[in-house]
């Protein structure tokens, strides 16, 4: 029985940034996989999604310039653009795999189960580590209605060879909205079946309303307060989804977008000591699990921060440096950018703009739509609200535009920084650009 110093279970984005820099310090480290090397995020998660929507903020920006130094008809080739998605795609796995080998990293294939707190079987290898890594990331989360299993997924819809002429999506998260925004752009007739009466209930429910029209405007329809009931297949090979109250959703494919849960089932965590806690694994301060042998590190974890390709990685390295000596025994987050990749983009960091004035703090909201980085390129709708200190320094950010991911990215940076309006105004930036307006701010 092979016998190693750490185990790791999942290879996505987390699992591998714990792996390679234990194995860089003299560690030996085996780690398993069942599914795709690479985990969601490069496979069948935001990597291919960001692919696909290049074309339809390319298609949206030659929209806004119509009659204003544009002329002609775009329309998105879907065939075309899944297949330079695949071309992205199709490699992951086996440019994981040599990576893995480049770095002499034991890896293998197959469903792991705990057999005890040390011993890990795929069913037909078994082996020992001193300490085990969990992070095997989420799936959609399903619903408890008969016909669930006529519903699609992410992966499902990242991999559709054409897109249908009706699609229905339940759900009001990240994944409904960034989905509905694609396939709309593709051409499709597109449903929102929502639950509730508001979409992305974490952001800034002001600019959510600014993002709804604007999906309306593109003929996406929301039905609200829809608590889903049933799903069925129609006469004509068509699927209602079926509402408590009677109401009828009809579309050509419905997908399940309600939210994702941590992959923590048939791990046998019983034998390992290890305690699931909401919709992951518990974890303390150091991310160790309630065996101290085991730690839990990116969506399957039940850590306090949202789960995103970048918290995931950022945890697993803390591991990595906790495991080798080189991190403290509690884990720091600095502030975390969380975007919606909508159409517009919606993103936040830092304290809302709720939270601030609750606490009587000042809050700026801006429309930047007149500036020179949002005007030339004819956007409808740029938004901002921007949350002060009584020192002014910036701790919060809220942005709907076009370009929100990137002006997001600098109100971290000067978060992290605790910079105040004067630290702000003294950079110099590239002229005129989205981040040259960072000034405008303070």
């Amino acid at each position: 029985m092979e016998h190693f110093n750490v185990g790791i279970i999942g290879s996505g984005p987390a699992g591998l940034s714990a792996a390679f820099p234990l194995q860089a310090a003299g560690q030996s480290v085996v780690i398993v996989e069942e599914y795709l090397w690479g985990g969601t995020c490069p496979n069948y998660g935001c990597d291919p999604k960001k692919v696909l929507l290049a074309a339809v903020e390319a298609k949206e920006q030659a929209e806004w310039m119509q009659h204003t130094g544009l002329i002609g008809h775009n329309e998105i080739d879907w065939p075309a653009l899944m297949e330079h998605k695949m071309a992205y795609t199709d490699p992951v796995p086996a440019r994981k795999i040599a990576g893995l080998d480049d770095a002499g990293i034991t890896h293998k294939y197959g469903h792991a189960y705990f057999v005890d707190e040390h011993t890990v079987s795929t069913g037909t290898e078994t082996f020992t580590a001193d300490k085990w890594i969990i992070a095997t990331g989420a799936r959609p989360a399903r619903l408890s209605v008969p016909g669930d299993e006529l519903l699609h997924d992410n992966e499902d819809f990242l991999n559709l060879p054409k897109i249908p002429e009706e699609v229905a999506f339940i759900g009001a998260g990240f994944i409904a909205i960034e989905f509905a925004g694609i396939a709309a752009a593709a051409g499709a007739k597109v449903h929102v079946v929502a639950k509730h009466d508001v979409i992305l209930r974490e952001f800034d429910q002001d600019l959510t309303q600014d993002l709804i029209a604007q999906m309306e405007s593109k003929g996406i329809t929301f039905h609200w307060n829809f608590d889903t009931a049933a799903v069925e297949e129609t006469a004509d090979g068509r699927f209602d989804i079926v509402a408590a109250d009677g109401r009828r959703v009809t579309s050509d494919m419905p997908f399940i977008a309600a939210g994702r849960a941590g992959n923590t089932e048939d791990l046998n965590l019983d034998a390992a000591g290890v305690e699931v806690a909401g919709n992951g694994i518990k974890v303390m301060a150091d991310l160790r699990t309630t065996n101290p042998n085991i730690f839990a590190v990116g969506d399957v974890a039940e850590s306090p921060v949202p789960k995103l390709t970048p918290t995931g990685a950022y945890e697993a390295r803390y591991v990595a440096g906790l495991l080798t000596g080189t991190e403290p025994e509690e884990i720091s987050y600095p502030a975390i950018p969380t975007m919606v990749y909508g159409s517009p983009k919606l993103g936040q960091v830092g304290m809302s703009a709720v939270e601030a004035e609750a606490k009587g703090m000042r809050v700026n909201s801006i429309d930047m739509t007149p500036w020179l980085a949002y005007w030339r390129h004819k956007e409808p709708i740029a938004k901002a609200k921007v949350v002060l200190n009584e020192k002014g320094v910036i701790i919060g950010a809220t942005v709907l535009s076009a370009e929100a991911d990137e002006l997001l990215n600098y109100f971290t940076v000067a978060i992290n920084q605790k910079q105040d309006k004067w630290a702000i105004k003294h950079n110099l930036y590239s002229y005129p650009s989205i981040a040259s307006d960072m000034g405008f701010f303070a």
